[in-house]
């Protein structure tokens, strides 16, 4: 097709990108293996084995940081996103609960309305989390 909204095909700026739907079984196990563990390690340890692996194996040298671009922003696995999303929230809701409780100079304590709601809002959306991690059978 040729005209003014011909779709030219560009070359992939992300070498994951390119090699994703390749049937290269060497970088299929290396996916599947980020995918299968994403509820058990945390993304940056997954980051780093998936990089040595990647040099070693298919002699690919490239940062971290475009390692976790691929994952977070052009894979968008749900499983690794998700469980991304979730370690997240579970800082958000420590944060949150420690700044629930005033003290004042006097030591007198009370509830600040704000921060309990962030607080509850973050509870609910780990729950929702965890029951669409469990509904897809990657349950945490």
């Amino acid at each position: 097709m040729s005209g003014p909204g011909a779709r030219v095909r560009m070359p992939f700026s992300c070498p994951l990108c390119a090699y994703t739907g390749s049937e290269h079984a060497v970088f299929d196990e290396i996916m599947a293996y980020v995918g299968d563990n994403a509820h058990r390690v945390h993304l940056d340890e997954l980051v780093s084995h998936v990089q040595s692996a990647l040099r070693d194996e298919l002699q690919l040298a490239l940062t971290r940081q475009s390692i976790r671009e691929h994952f977070l922003a052009h894979q968008c696995d749900q499983r690794i996103v998700l469980n991304t999303v979730l370690r997240d929230l579970v800082d958000i809701v420590s944060v949150a609960k420690n700044n629930c409780v005033l003290t004042s100079e006097e030591g007198t304590q009370s509830m600040d309305s704000k921060n309990t709601g962030v607080y509850i809002d973050a509870v609910r959306q780990l729950m929702c989390i965890y029951k669409q991690l469990e509904s897809t059978g990657r349950k945490q």
